[in-house]
């Protein structure tokens, strides 16, 4: 159930949650505009914010197509692109059904997902270098450092987001053991040998999928 209440804080951490930034989260040259929410979200971790129906939400830099990075109450956090608008009144609750049981139901599902397997595989994952392929929020490494405490994890992400992703690395406290590279994978150049590749890809095996053959050259 979605509540407007505290910031998103850090499960792995436990620390109070932190106020938002505005100067350092913005994009260059677009101002901050402000949207209203069409429906109520539930944040699935601590990356995201939660918000009510009606609540506004002051929109920083529109990260991707589906999600943009937003600032509520002091607060600042992922949101899904389609959960808010311009303006209340153009929109039915009755439109926003489908996706709310995907970002909702589908989207917990999966981040708990990826939190069991890697608590499952800990001990398989202490001290390896780990290799995260579109890595996105970081939910993945986040997940890796804090509960198997690998040597590295590299943390590759092309677009934007990798700039908050870094962040979201330093409020959690793993930048020693997390790097993040805003780079295309078959373009990135590590500083040593991978042990452990993991993704978030949806809809593709690692061993099948024309994006993924770069990534064993």
């Amino acid at each position: 159930m979605a509540t407007s209440g505290d910031c998103p804080r850090s499960e792995s951490q436990g620390e109070e949650p932190a106020e938002c930034s505005e100067a350092g989260l913005l994009q260059e040259g677009v101002q901050p505009e402000e949207f209203v929410a069409i429906a109520d979200y539930a944040a699935t971790d601590e990356t995201q914010l939660s918000f009510l129906r009606g609540e506004k939400i002051l929109i920083l830099r529109q990260t991707t197509a589906d999600w943009w990075w937003g600032e509520r109450a002091g607060c600042c956090g992922y949101i899904p692109a389609n959960h808010v608008g311009k303006h209340m009144d153009e929109y039915d609750p009755e439109d926003t059904w489908q996706d709310e049981e995907y970002f909702g139901s589908y989207g917990t599902l999966r981040t708990t997902k990826y939190h069991n397997v890697i608590l499952q595989n800990k001990e398989s994952l202490t001290d390896k270098v780990i290799l995260d392929v579109g890595c996105g929020t970081g939910i993945i490494s986040l997940f890796c450092a804090h509960y198997a405490r690998p040597k590295a994890v590299y943390a590759v992400e092309a677009s934007e987001m990798a700039q908050h992703t870094g962040q979201l690395v330093l409020q959690n406290g793993f930048a020693d053991i997390i790097t993040v590279f805003q780079q295309k994978v078959e373009d990135v150049v590590l500083p040593e040998k991978v042990d452990v590749l993991v993704s978030e890809w949806m809809g593709t095996c690692l061993l099948v999928g024309e994006k993924v053959f770069p990534i064993w050259r």
